[in-house]
Formats: C-alpha cells, structure tokens, sequence
C-alpha cells in the first residue's frame, strides 16, 4: 500500500503541509476588525443579548450590545440567528504534551534515594517547554469549543508547573498567556524506587514541603544578613515548593476516587496550602467533606457508559480482568444477577447526579481532562443536564469558574467589552441535541466549520450492518481506495485497506466493535519508517465518518458503501 503509506508518512514528518500547523478552517480577512451581527449572545452564564452584535478589533471585544453601528472596513461575519458563547476554557490537560511510550527507565544503586527526576519529582519543571505548538490537539480542541487550555506536564508525583496558552495555532512564543500559573501532582507512584507506595507519595510530599518552608527562612535570613552565614543551596525540587508554602501558588492535585479526596484534604489540612482538586470522578460520597472545606473541584468528565448499553456485558465479550469478571457473574443465579445489575445502575445514578448535588451543595466546580475525552463533552454534558445539572452551572464549569482559577477573568470566560474575542458560534443553544459549532473565534481569528448533513441512521435505534465494501477518502491528503470489512463469527471483524494508487493491503488490528462506532489499528511501513496509527470510525447505514490519527496528528476520513441496501 506504498501511496497510502507515503500520505501518511507526509502527515506525519512533514509539518508544513500537516494541518496541525495549517490551519484549513481558518478565514484569511484582510482587516483585523470582524463584525459579528444578529446573533444571540449568551455574554455569561444566565446573561443574554436577543439579536444583538459584536465588534472585535485587534482580537479584543470592543462592543456588544443592540444596534451597533456596522464598520465598513470590518470583516462582516455572516451569523444571522447563530449562539455566541465566550469559548470554553480548559482548565486542566496534557494538551499538545505526547506521551512517551515504553521509557526505559534508569537503574538506580540506591533505590530508597533515587534522583528526583527518577522518583517523578520534577515541581520545576514547566508544561511550556513541552508544549509542541504544531499539535493536532489544538485544532481538535478548538473544533470542540475551546478558546484557552491550562496545560499540566505529564509525569509522576510532581510532573511541574502548569502553563496556560491560546488556542489559536499561532506560533509557540504567541500562544503563551501564562507560565508555572500552578503545581501539578498526583498520587501516583515510582515503580521500583521510593515513592513506590501510596504512603511513600503523601511523605514525600510532606517531606518537601517542609523542607521548602525552612529554605524560605534560610534564604530570607541570609538577605538579611550573610555575614557568617552558610550560602543558601537547595535542590531544584525544593526550591520550586516555596511559592507553594507561602500561598504565592496554588496545587492543582489529582484525586480521582473519594478515598484520594480524603488523603488530599488530609494533606491540605496538616499543611494548609492553596488547593484545587483535580480530574475527580467519584465525587459524590465526599461532597460534605469538600463543601466544608471550601475547595474548589475540576471533576472529569470521563463518565460511565449505561449498565444497559454496555455491549461487552451482553455478548460476553472482553479480555483479562473484565472476562472473568464476565465469567464470575455467568456462575450467578437469577436473583444474584438482579442485585448486581441494581448496584451498577445505582452506581451509574449516583456518577451521573453527582454534579447536580455538587450545584446544589454551591460547591465551585469546573471540568478537567487529564483522563476524560473531550470529543465527548457535548455528549457527556447533555447527560449530566438531562441528570439535573443546570445549563448555567455545566457553561459557568467551562467558562467563568476556570477563568477565576487561573487567574485569566479579566480577558477571557465571558462575551464582555475589553475581553479577547474568544467565542462559540453554534446552531442551537451549545448543549441542546443537534447543537453544532458553526464558527470559532480565538484571538479574532475567525475559522469556520462545515455543518454536514445527518445521514441515514438505523430507523430502528439498533446497530447497522457495517459488513461490506466501502470507497473511503481522506480529502486532506488526496487519499482515495477501498475498505472492506467481514465478520468471521460473532465477536471478531477483519478489516482490509487498500489504495486506488497500489494494489498493496494493509489489515486492521485490535479491532473494536462498540454499537455503530469501529475502531482499529494499522502499522504503517515505508523505506524503513514504520508508525502505528489509529482510526476511529462512526457508521450510519450505508455510510461511515471518523478520523484517523496518531501522535502527531489526525486527519478526517469518510466513505460509502459500494453494496447499500436498496
């Protein structure tokens, strides 16, 4: 498959023409004024203007109101009826940051005292230097709503300083809006090396910050008066705590169960620095516990799938843990099968109310994505409204909330005079069904999405036939050929690609099958280069939607079948 395997190849080493960095959605203006007329403003959450407008000079909001005077040496931005919105911020990701896969990792002599780079303990280190300004993430996450990202490196126990940046793909030295804006740490462990226990992590911990608070009184001792006085010299870790220790900082912690929420604010309580727990998911047994100590909570958004729609359960399939999970409750009688089935469901209840008792309890909260998919935050969101959680509070998590926290409130998180022209301009009122961002202004840059037709669902709700031949295009790359999928037996597909320049095959592994959504894996190899690459793909009846991408990037792909149903 050497032309399909060149496309990709392209796509992925050669950065120019990839549209991480291209911008294809992008509208080139020749004036820096757009002019946004007739258009519903929701300016912040529970505020809105019916039929109003908005003038943007230089990337700032300049007016909003009613019968705004139309600039004749303004971009005219055709939005009659369409939402705005001040676009999402993203309070806490690894956006743009890659994962490193299959890291060898150092031996050390003494594993009770590794080095701190070793032992993930890097508070120094900042997500800016990490951050690859070229990444796809930044044009996903802008097609999703997003205007801003508070990006945490990745790591251990303390991966370092968050970073705060622009989503509008200019280059890396434009999109910084904030450096080391807070300290990121988790509870997790150093395999092999101290901490490599949940205990070892929270002394550790404790341990440095101690040890911060005494250098603040050394270094402060010694500008005062040196003389006979040992010079300062601490490490880097512990240095990097200090602004921590005197609440010049704030801890955005990973705590993703309620017993991490309980050691968390044990923690905080015994050395009462600023926090802000972070990618929580089970949420609601400590709401008391959070609410009395007045911590604001970034809950993820990586919700459940119903009991009921969990497909695996119900044809068995599965692999390690689940399968004998699955196995063990094939052994169940029928009334230990009801009872188990109740406590899922009461389970899944009590993860998809949990907010709306987080609203009611006035406990601050917004939304984070160090583990949730953001594809799904129209999806998931819709469920937690439909839940109880209020329209207001679900735009207030991803709007005002995180602009207060990152200390951002006075240019973004609403639609007003003076703040910069970050805006969703969407179909519908954003989380109602069907609701589709038409236009995504960041910074004044204006790019626009195609709203593509519905095709042919299934009538019936139920999964479609995806067995069959299908012509695919990848529009991006100027990639055509054919896909081929068959069902060897109940539980197993094998997909076959090939292309329209080469009569080479290129097979599908890991093959997923979840209702009408396809996902597989592909190993691409050309003149000694070799890369796995991932598609995902949506099937209505005689057609399918996705993406396909790896690390570097991702790039749109549709097909149709050759054989539909008449």
């Amino acid at each position: 498959m050497k032309k399909l395997s060149l496309h990709l190849l392209l796509f992925l080493f050669t950065p120019f023409i990839c549209f991480s960095q291209v911008d294809y959605d992008k509208i080139i203006k020749a004036t820096d004024k757009v002019f946004v007329k007739d258009v519903i403003i929701h300016t912040k959450p529970g505020s809105v203007i019916e039929y109003g407008s908005i003038l943007i000079e230089g990337g700032i909001i300049t007016q909003v109101g009613k019968n705004l005077r139309e600039p004749s040496d303004a971009y005219i931005l055709k939005a009659d009826s369409l939402h705005v919105y001040p676009a999402f911020i993203d309070a806490l990701s690894h956006t743009t940051i890659k994962k490193k896969e299959n890291e060898e990792r150092p031996k050390v002599k003494f594993k009770g005292s590794p080095p701190d780079d070793v032992a993930g303990i890097t508070p120094g280190k900042s997500a800016f230097d990490a951050i690859d300004a070229e990444s796809a993430d930044i044009a996903t996450m802008r097609g999703l709503g997003f205007g801003i990202s508070n990006v945490a490196p990745r790591g251990r126990m303390l991966p370092g300083q968050t970073a705060v940046i622009s989503l509008s793909g200019k280059t890396k030295n434009e999109i910084l809006l904030k450096e080391n804006v807070a300290l990121y740490s988790q509870l997790r462990t150093s395999p092999g090396v101290f901490p490599a226990t949940m205990i070892g992590v929270l002394s550790k911990f404790k341990e440095l910050y101690k040890q911060a608070e005494g250098a603040k009184i050394h270094f402060d001792k010694y500008a005062s008066s040196p003389v006979g006085m040992q010079r300062p010299s601490y490490s880097e870790a512990i240095s990097s705590m200090i602004p921590l220790t005197q609440k010049q900082q704030t801890v955005y912690f990973k705590a993703e169960s309620a017993k991490d929420v309980h050691r968390v604010l044990a923690l905080k309580k015994e050395l009462d620095f600023n926090l802000v727990l972070t990618d929580v998911k089970q949420v609601y047994p400590v709401i008391d516990h959070i609410k009395a100590a007045n911590i604001p909570v970034m809950v993820s958004l990586d919700l459940p799938k119903k009991p009921e729609e969990d497909k695996k359960e119900e044809e068995g399939e599965g692999e390690g843990e689940e399968k004998e999970e699955m196995e063990k409750e094939e052994e169940l009688t029928d009334e230990e099968m009801e009872m188990l089935k109740k406590r899922k469901a009461d389970a899944y209840k009590d993860y998809v109310t949990q907010l709306a008792k987080l609203e009611a309890a006035g406990v601050q909260f917004g939304f984070s994505w160090i583990e949730a998919k953001p594809k799904k935050l129209q999806e998931n969101m819709i469920t937690l409204i439909e839940e109880g959680l209020s329209e207001e509070a679900a735009i207030r998590g991803l709007t005002t909330v995180p602009a207060e926290l990152l200390g951002i409130s006075n240019i973004a998180g609403t639609a007003e005079r003076g703040k910069l022209a970050n805006l969703i301009l969407s179909t519908k009122p954003i989380f109602e069904k069907d609701s589709k961002i038409k236009f995504m202004l960041v910074d004044g840059e204006v790019f626009e999405y195609e709203i593509k037709k519905k095709k042919n669902k299934s009538t019936s709700g139920e999964e479609v036939d995806i067995v069959g031949t299908y012509i695919y295009e990848i529009s991006q790359f100027d990639a055509s050929g054919t896909f081929t999928i068959a069902k060897e037996d109940e539980e197993t597909y094998t997909l076959l690609m090939t292309s329209d320049d080469d009569d080479d095959t290129l097979e599908g592994t890991n093959v997923i099958r979840n209702g009408n959504a396809l996902e597989f894996d592909l190993k691409i190899t050309d003149d000694g280069f070799s890369m796995d690459v991932s598609v995902n793909l949506d099937f209505s009846e005689d057609d399918f939607e996705g993406n396909v991408s790896t690390d570097f990037g991702a790039a749109p792909i549709e097909g149709t079948k050759t054989n539909p149903k008449q």
